[in-house]
């Protein structure tokens, strides 16, 4: 074996595992400044129709204080994180567009009484999610110093972030929410790091940019690819390791155009924590 390939993936915000995260996150937050002692458990799940949107929130939680507008939460969340409008996706904002359903009761007395404890002697809950590894890859380059974390994930997170950075700051006026990445790194056979075999990007783009290129999809892919090489993976991904050559796949099943995001794909809390 003369060499070795691993790869790890990352998602932008407005991914709709990630978009679930986030609102159930938020939840946690709304509750926490009510009673820093609230336990929260709530699931969310997001799916879009051609005629509406769908937010679902499902748990349950135990606060002492007045309950949280957790539909307002919800619906702050996917608004901040880019999906205003139902056409690329969903409009959190538009009650006409956009449903809200809130499943939340208090939390189980059964389980409550196993938690529920005197001062510091706190009962466990059952839920936890150990991952990874703590390594010196990511020690050599410049921007990454400091995180101790696989070469490979360090990477496509740091593309993600990019990824809804130049969207937000309009470098990319184009782009969408929803994105992901996948970085490849290559090892010699002795486990050393070589370079960035391959980065694959998926990223939403407005439907009318075809419209540029008098509706040619393939000059519009041409673009996209060009556009996010410059601007995104130059941007993020050290010079050293891309110098030996490396493949760039960008949107690699032709097009990825407006609805995306939770239109084109169900959402749901807890599947992309560690990406």
């Amino acid at each position: 074996m003369t060499e070795v390939l691993f790869s790890s993936e990352s998602v932008t915000s407005g991914h709709p595992d990630k978009l679930c995260d986030a609102i159930s996150d938020a939840i946690v937050d709304a509750c926490l400044a009510i009673d820093s002692n609230a336990r929260v458990a709530v699931e969310t799940c997001v799916k879009g129709k051609e005629d509406m949107g769908l937010i679902v929130l499902a748990g349950e939680v135990s606060l002492n204080g007045e309950v949280p507008d957790y539909e307002a939460i919800a619906r702050q969340a996917g608004s901040k994180i880019g999906y205003t409008s139902h056409a690329i996706g969903m409009d959190a904002t538009n009650p006409e567009v956009c449903e809200v359903q809130v499943h939340i009761t208090t939390q189980s007395a059964n389980i409550a009484q196993g938690v529920n404890k005197d001062g510091l002697d706190q009962g466990a809950g059952d839920q936890g999610m150990m991952f990874g590894y703590a390594c010196e890859e990511t020690e050599a380059y410049d921007g990454l110093k400091g995180r101790y974390f696989p070469l490979a994930a360090a990477l496509s997170q740091r593309l993600s972030r990019r990824l809804t950075t130049v969207r937000e700051q309009g470098i990319l006026p184009w782009s969408r929410p929803d994105g992901k990445s996948q970085v490849t790194v290559q090892y010699d056979a002795e486990g050393n790091i070589e370079k960035v075999h391959t980065v694959v990007i998926a990223i939403q783009h407005d439907n009318d940019l075809k419209s540029q290129f008098g509706g040619s999809e393939t000059e519009e892919l041409a673009y996209v690819e060009q556009q996010i090489k410059e601007h995104v993976v130059e941007h993020s991904i050290p010079a050293e390791l891309l110098t030996g050559g490396y493949k760039l796949v960008v949107n690699g099943t032709g097009r990825f155009a407006d609805p995306g995001g939770p239109y084109a794909d169900a959402g749901l809390t807890g599947r992309k924590i560690i990406v």
